[in-house]
């Protein structure tokens, strides 16, 4: 985590916001309640604003908003709206991070969320993804780099058309049609 938040900051803005909003599920409410009460679990809270690569997270929205009133996400397992599961698996696992994410009015200019909002350390992306990433972006370079060339050679052939010069279109046309054919022959060829 880049941003630490002591136990009792993430206590005190759960005191404010529960007292200044109302939540759209009042089973969600007792969840932040009972969060709050238990300082072994409000260690492992984390309050954020990008959610989705957590491995665990709750999303709770109140009445001033029009998202889904609650969500809880858990690595390899489908997307629930049933608090009482939220609630079981805190209750079995308080020794695991768990990310908040609150939805309300003015949350992107609220300086008591701000206070809370810590900005969790990138996951380390797995080496095969990483490789694959740089072959596509390599691929995408390459592509970008062909189309110029092809566009070049295409407008050295129109060029010629344009001023007559059979031989300079002659020219042309062929290194278009080398061109092209390079496109089509396997690589290593």
């Amino acid at each position: 985590m880049g941003t630490i938040v002591s136990v009792a900051e993430k206590k005190h803005f759960l005191r404010w916001f529960l007292a200044n909003y109302d939540l759209q599920s009042r089973e969600a409410e007792m969840l932040l309640r009972y969060m709050m009460t238990r300082e072994n679990v409000l260690q492992r809270v984390h309050f954020v604003d990008n959610f989705r690569h957590f491995s665990r997270v709750i999303v709770v929205s109140t009445t001033c908003v029009h998202v889904a009133p609650f969500r809880y996400y858990r690595r390899n397992k489908p997307v629930t709206t049933d608090v009482e599961q939220a609630f079981i698996d805190l209750y079995q696992h308080p020794d695991e991070d768990i990310y908040v994410g609150l939805f309300f009015k003015d949350r992107s200019t609220c300086p008591e969320f701000a206070a809370v909002l810590e900005e969790p350390a990138k996951p380390e992306m797995d080496p095969a993804v990483k490789e694959m990433l740089s072959l596509q972006a390599e691929w995408v370079i390459d592509q970008a780099l062909r189309a110029h060339m092809r566009k070049q050679l295409m407008k050295d052939v129109d060029d010629a058309l344009d001023s007559g010069d059979r031989g300079a279109f002659i020219m042309a046309s062929q290194r278009l049609i080398e061109f092209d054919r390079s496109e089509l022959a396997p690589a290593g060829i």
